[in-house]
């Protein structure tokens, strides 16, 4: 396991709520190439964000005509529309708050995040507004699991009314690859970590990124807990692979930058087209916490640390 100073940094981040704790790594040149495109792309931003950032840099290789504000008031005196790209929940947040006529598209917000901020603005039409979630598909977390132990097991995961949208998804995906799904909800108010025997039948956990289950506090206490019974934790993020989590299916930045680039390009000039509906990510790779699995004494082969989906042009 980590130190107490690092697994404390790492469990602040855990929940996901912040633009720069979703992603993970460089970008790769060849993940994005300048294009030279002229169409205009505006992003507003949390240029904070180290993920941010690093998305920003490489769209701004492929669309020179790039312009980025952390205010999205910074664009209204513009007379055109342009697709607007919004990094992080905050940046959606605004977008939404001020009313902005263009395309809107998401990234680094968690599904919940992006339902939840979209249902309250009831105004806005949906095929104007998408988005790419932050966390890799439940049937990515799942073939992961599957690679991981090679036989039909059990997962567990705890749901609340806020992501009780994810058991069908879940449901398909444990069924697709020959795994058993035991899921239970729970109030906002229950101790997750004394929840844990209502998954007795369970022989992995897979955490999903809900903020009302999962808090830095609560996280902590779930993965002493798990810990202590011998009992692995799939993860929602690469940070919470970090604070102690076993592994996870994430999206690195240039996942992210390259699966975006597909949504623009297919929108047509000026996002003329109409926009697809909000998914999770294409492209996603796996990290792995080797600490957690040699204590769990759980054998990772390259086969799981190898697994993905790549997008085009991404270096092996």
């Amino acid at each position: 396991m980590k130190t107490d100073a690092n697994r404390r940094h790492s469990l602040r981040l855990l929940a996901g709520v912040g633009v720069g704790h979703w992603c993970a790594g460089p970008v790769a040149n060849a993940a994005v190439t300048a294009s030279g495109s002229s169409r205009e792309l505006r992003i507003i931003t949390n240029p904070e964000a180290a993920s941010a950032r690093q998305i920003l840099q490489a769209l701004k290789l492929r669309y020179p005509a790039l312009v980025a504000d952390a205010d999205p008031l910074a664009f209204e005196a513009r007379k055109t529309l342009a697709m607007t790209v919004s990094i992080g929940p905050m940046a959606l947040r605004r977008a939404l708050e001020v009313g902005l006529k263009s395309p809107l598209v998401s990234v680094l917000t968690s599904s919940q995040a992006y339902r939840q901020l979209v249902a309250q603005d009831a105004g806005r039409e949906r095929h104007t507004v998408t988005a790419i979630y932050a966390e890799a598909s439940p049937l990515a977390q799942l073939q992961l699991i599957s690679a991981i132990f090679e036989s039909r097991v059990t997962v567990g995961v705890l749901l609340s009314d806020a992501s009780a949208y994810l058991e069908r998804p879940l449901r398909q995906a444990a069924a697709s690859v020959g795994l058993d799904l035991l899921v239970e909800y729970l109030s906002p108010s229950v101790d997750v970590a004394r929840s844990l025997t209502r998954l007795r039948g369970a022989q992995v956990l897979l955490a999903v990124p809900d903020s009302t289950l999962y808090t830095p506090d609560t996280l902590r206490a779930l993965l002493e807990s798990t810990y202590r019974r011998g009992m692995p934790v799939v993860g929602f993020s690469s940070a919470t692979v970090a604070a102690g989590t076993l592994a996870t299916a994430y999206c690195a930045v240039d996942d992210v930058v390259a699966d975006l680039v597909e949504l623009i390009e297919g929108a047509g000039v000026l996002g003329s087209a109409p926009l697809p509906e909000p998914r999770f990510p294409q492209y996603w790779r796996v990290v792995v916490n080797e600490s957690v699995a040699r204590s769990l004494g759980v054998p990772m082969s390259d086969k799981v640390r190898q697994m993905g989906k790549q997008a085009p042009g991404r270096p092996r």
